[in-house]
């Protein structure tokens, strides 16, 4: 595929199915639709549809092509994909099917790997595109506890370890993290799983072992770390080392809760303690779009909930000064998942109290792992960068053990329980530019939307490993039959970076017209940014295309007054006192576009014939817009991608 004006590339394209979900009769003989993405405008030469009975199909794709999305459709079922362009071996794009969760693998028989019980430490390597489960709590079937499972993100290639192959776990383990670390995977810490044995008691391991997906197995080279630690939280710094936070370790006969970072250099292979946090058993550890890592929820060796609730460290993994409002309460299981602009979206979770009546104790025992029902209710919070936190609408939403899953549109996924049927999981979705009024003062910013889907769904359960989110709206975990595990995927959406976005703010959400569609406010609205089928800005509300980034690209900006707002490409900001928008004095037409070009390190604004240039970053770089001094009214965002240099 490929093929330009002076040049052409062959390059193959690859269309792979999962394994546990094939693409069914009535679509077997369909036909595949392909749209190429890219730097570069839609057009005839980026879309083709052909039979599926037909190989080896030459495309006509430009030669800029970077991803391909795919959809084959038919009776009652669709599969969607999405793959993005590999330095030298083409594309490979997998289906799945659209809004449909599938088991994309299960042991045959009691043997074999995931085995139940949870435990499984459960990593995604973005770069060589690799899912690793490994270890796991089932103590009576070996395999369970030093087996593994990777699955290829791009081809839909599964392998599984177990005792009968090389390449195992070298000691059992459950209740580890998996990480990127460099080109493989660290498994660290954890701890052997015993059987009848109080978890107190359990000796946490002190070491990890690394995963090579080129060779698709253990290396055999364990990492030793600075504390054992187990029931803890990872994440992979943005210069590759993986930070180690939380979790239970021993001195001497006493379990503790774990108050030390830890890191961990692929390239060394060596560990370094880091500042101190509070201690923590079981929290979450959140990469930030800022950069930073925020840490929250977990418990204390004796079972109280960890304070404060959340705290934030530097990209760096060193601790941040920031403070989170004391509004958001302690909670045992709340959820988190991280939101545009640095925030935080935080739900749900049971509250530290007694009982106070027979019924409540029977509603405390029903819902509550540990503690009860809050006595005011399930609550939510929109916590920004700074730890200011707002609350978020959770009305008719029972969420005592929530899960929450990244999304596309800074819009997450909420798998919790309807107020009135708690037995029942439902998928939910956050709407970021809902805003609640009590008096003419605001009281919520953003709710939660039921998802409506097929009785045969299935969703992620809280007491298992976190699911893992592929890209956004694309998730897989390990699910718990009480025989065996199993590893289950669900693609929700095929939004990704190199989208084609048209007519924006013009165009609302087809699902919620209250809300534009594919655009994100970095923060709570009601600091006099809205949507009505028209943006207003004002103030320090920035509103991004979502999911998105951009080379080269033209931004044309329809106005209802003639007030442009400021537009960032990256963290530069153009339209303001740094680089102002230039006056002129035609009219008409495009002259009262404002418009942004971006080509590499310069970007013109235009606005009524005047011209004005000024320096931007390198690289490939979000885009949005943001009041100014005065209030500005969009009506259309236009944006249309061009190739480096054209």
């Amino acid at each position: 595929m490929g093929c330009g004006e002076n040049r052409a590339e062959v390059l193959p394209l690859r269309v792979h199915t999962l394994a546990g979900c094939d693409l069914p009769h009535e679509l077997a003989h369909g036909n595949l639709e392909l749209v190429a993405l890219g730097d570069f405008s839609a057009s005839n030469e980026s879309a083709e549809v052909l039979s599926l009975d037909r190989g080896d199909a030459p495309l006509k794709f430009p030669v800029a092509t970077r991803a391909v999305q795919a959809q084959v459709t038919g009776g009652l079922s669709a599969f969607v994909g999405y793959g993005e362009r590999s330095v030298a071996d083409g594309l490979d794009v997998l289906l799945w099917p659209k809004l449909a969760s599938c088991v994309m693998w299960r042991p045959d028989g009691a043997q074999g790997y995931p085995g139940k019980r949870g435990g499984q430490a459960l990593g995604y390597a973005p770069g060589p595109g690799i899912v690793l489960a490994a270890g796991g709590n089932d103590p009576l079937v070996s395999d369970a506890i030093v087996g593994a499972l990777s699955f290829d993100a791009a081809t839909g290639s599964l392998a599984s370890l177990d005792t009968s192959a090389d390449g195992v776990l070298r000691q059992p383990r459950a209740f580890a993290t998996a990480t990127q670390f460099g080109d493989e995977l660290l498994v660290a810490g954890g701890e052997t799983p015993v059987f009848g044995v109080p978890e107190s008691d359990i000796e946490p391991l002190a070491n990890g072992e690394v995963f090579s997906p080129a060779l698709g197995r253990f290396t055999g080279q364990q990492v030793e770390l600075q504390n054992t630690r187990t029931h803890h939280a990872a994440v992979t710094l943005a210069d590759g080392r993986t930070l180690l936070v939380g979790g239970r370790s021993k001195v001497g006969t006493t379990s503790i809760a774990q108050y030390q970072l830890e890191t961990l250099d692929p390239r060394t292979k060596r560990a370094a303690i880091g500042d101190t946090i509070a201690p923590r058993i079981d929290p979450r550890a959140l990469l930030l779009s800022d950069g930073r890592v925020f840490v929250g929820g977990g418990v204390g060796a004796d079972g109280a909930l960890a304070q404060p609730v959340a705290e934030w460290l530097k990209a760096d993994g060193r601790r941040d000064d920031t403070k989170l409002s004391l509004e958001v309460a302690p909670r045992f299981e709340r959820a988190f998942v991280a939101l545009a602009g640095g925030g935080v979206l935080a739900v749900g979770g049971c509250e530290d109290r007694p009982p106070i009546s027979d019924d409540d104790a029977t509603a405390c025992a029903h819902e509550c792992s540990h503690g009860c029902p809050p006595t005011d209710g399930y609550d939510a919070w929109w916590i920004e960068g700074s730890g200011a936190a707002t609350r978020v609408a959770l009305e008719g939403i029972a969420a005592p053990s929530p899960v929450l899953l990244p999304g596309s549109d800074g819009s997450p996924w909420l798998v919790a329980a309807d107020a009135s049927q708690t037995d029942l999981q439902r998928l939910f979705r956050f709407n970021p530019w809902s805003v609640g009024e009590n008096g003419g003062v605001l009281s919520t910013a953003g709710s939660f939307t039921p998802v409506s889907l097929g009785s045969e769904m299935r969703l992620p359960k809280p007491d298992l490993p976190q699911p893992l989110s592929l890209q956004p709206d694309t998730f897989v975990w390990i699910d718990d039959t009480g025989q065996h595990g199993e590893l289950v995927g669900l693609r929700l959406g095929t939004r990704n970076r190199y989208t084609q976005d048209l007519a924006l703010v013009l165009s609302s959400d087809p699902l919620d017209p209250s809300r534009p569609q594919h655009l994100v406010p970095n923060r709570p609205l009601g600091r006099g940014t809205g949507y009505d089928g028209a943006l207003t800005l004002k103030g320090d509300v920035t509103v991004r295309i979502a999911d998105t980034d951009y080379e080269d690209v033209t931004l044309d900006i329809h106005l209802r007054a003639d007030v442009p707002p400021l537009v960032l490409l990256g963290a530069t900001e153009l339209g303001g006192s740094g680089c102002a928008w230039p006056t002129g004095t035609a009219s008409g037409g495009a002259f009262d576009l404002a418009t942004v070009s971006r080509r590499g390190r310069r970007a013109e604004l235009r606005f009524h014939g005047g011209k004005a240039a000024c320096d931007v970053e390198a690289g490939r770089l979000s885009l949005g817009v943001k009041g100014g001094k005065f209030s500005s009214t969009i009506t259309q965002l236009d944006v249309t991608r061009s190739t480096s240099g054209d």
